[in-house]
């Protein structure tokens, strides 16, 4: 008996005319229209009476005349996009895609459709981009990764709101378990192995034995070493596999997904020698209970970080092969190529009986960053000293400026720094509380007579 969803109830009203409307684009020009993926599969593993909180949307066209409707789904978006002038539109003609994106709009808030014509897909080499062709929506749900997101809700009449499922996602979903759609999933594409695993950890599913043996016969294949050697540029590993690191290591569950990763060999995409070895595991989980206090610049990824430390068990050379694969940002690659310089000259910092301010003094030339990912490879009573640097010490400010030196008739100049270095030293070591008193500092230690 064939499964219906109905969308009109699961989903806010101005969300199912949005679907509404593209239907009936779709419909006038012969065409059928799928909601495809996950959204689906959301919807089938979601309480009857949630209404679900959608920020992307995939939709497949499935056009009649394979030819002449090569590029339907562009030509849906670009109708649809003349109704919705607000969202804006990026079509992507080599896979014959498009989408609309809202950002900030008051009914959508951040909302993207993605609409593409029904195709299928070959690889040229193991982790390509793939190439594309027009096809059937039967074959485009054939492409896919897993069963449970080849699921597909006909959005068009006469069977508009049924549910089409060819290889058992719907079982599946019921059985709670993770099952690949073909054997050599893994080898086209490495991030599918990511992918894999952040769905059955998020969604609480068990992976299926045979996608397990498929895992790991892909990786103990070596193909994506070979593949790395041979193409200098491999999207997969750099662009794809760059973005699940980041679903993954930004999620709530990223910690338990990462260790399933380990348990299957899985980070050896990455590096051969790569693994989640009980000295990292101390490390990532220490950087989580670091960094709630910790005051990092806003902009500094928190996953970015625990990758660095996954990546720090690594050579130095071979760390920064991997970032420079990862395609990492800048400053990233760089705090892999100095951390191993920097260790020693702040345990040498650390070891000297110094005042808390001196101490200060020492550690401000050191990017915050780099002064975590020392403190989670050092003791507790030296790592707690870094950590009480990066909550509080750092955050101490000296109680006057140049501007200040130069009312009060100090000429400007190199003098400044050492100055205002001396106060706020002082200032940590609570010496110097207020403004007034860093004045009498200043003309106490370094008479304007002498610098003037």
């Amino acid at each position: 008996m064939p499964v219906h969803l109905n969308l009109r109830e699961r989903l806010f009203p101005a969300l199912w005319q949005l679907l509404r409307t593209a239907a009936q684009l779709a419909e006038e020009r012969g065409w059928q229209l799928y909601l495809v993926g996950g959204v689906v599969r959301d919807l089938i593993l979601a309480p009857e009476q949630a209404q679900l909180l959608i920020s992307d949307l995939d939709l497949v066209v499935d056009g009649c005349d394979r030819s002449a409707d090569a590029q339907a789904g562009v030509e849906l978006a670009t109708a649809l996009h003349q109704l919705y002038p607000a969202a804006h539109l990026d079509v992507h003609g080599q896979f014959q895609t498009a989408a609309l994106q809202w950002h900030q709009d008051p009914i959508w808030d951040a909302l993207g459709v993605d609409i593409a014509t029904a195709r299928t897909e070959s690889y040229p080499y193991p982790a390509a981009n793939p190439e594309v062709a027009a096809s059937s929506i039967q074959q485009d749900l054939y492409r896919r990764d897993f069963t449970i997101n080849a699921l597909a809700m006909r959005l068009t009449p006469p069977q508009s709101g049924e549910l089409l499922d060819l290889f058992g996602g719907w079982e599946d979903l019921q059985r709670r378990q993770l099952r690949v759609l073909h054997a050599h999933s893994f080898i086209d594409d490495p991030t599918r192995i990511y992918r894999g695993v952040r769905f059955a950890v998020r969604l609480g599913l068990t992976i299926e034995p045979q996608t397990i043996a498929y895992f790991k016969e892909a990786i103990a294949s070596g193909i994506y070493t070979r593949t790395l050697s041979q193409h200098t540029k491999v999207p997969a590993l750099q662009t794809r596999l760059q973005a699940e690191l980041k679903y993954i290591l930004q999620a709530d569950y990223w910690l338990p997904a990462i260790e399933q990763l380990n348990e299957l060999g899985a980070l050896q995409c990455l590096h051969p020698q790569l693994q989640l070895d009980n000295e990292t595991r101390r490390r990532v989980q220490l950087l989580d209970t670091i960094l709630p206090s910790a005051n990092l610049p806003a902009t500094l990824p928190r996953w970015l970080l625990r990758l660095e430390i996954l990546l720090m068990s690594l050579i130095t050379a071979d760390r920064e092969r991997v970032a420079q694969q990862l395609q990492l940002p800048a400053d990233s690659q760089q705090r892999l190529a100095i951390i191993d310089k920097s260790r020693p000259e702040l345990i040498d910092i650390l070891n000297q009986k110094l005042t808390i301010g001196r101490l200060v003094s020492l550690l401000q030339p050191y990017p915050p960053a780099i002064l975590l990912l020392v403190a989670i490879t050092l003791p507790a009573p030296q790592c707690e000293i870094l950590q009480q640097y990066l909550s509080t010490w750092s955050q101490i400010k000296a109680p006057i400026n140049g501007h200040d030196l130069k009312m009060l008739g100090y000429k400007p100049g190199i003098q400044y720094k050492k100055i205002l270095d001396a106060v706020l030293i002082a200032a940590v070591d609570n010496i110097v509380i207020d403004r007034q008193q860093a004045i009498e500092f200043i003309r106490q230690h370094y008479p304007l007579s002498e610098f003037s």
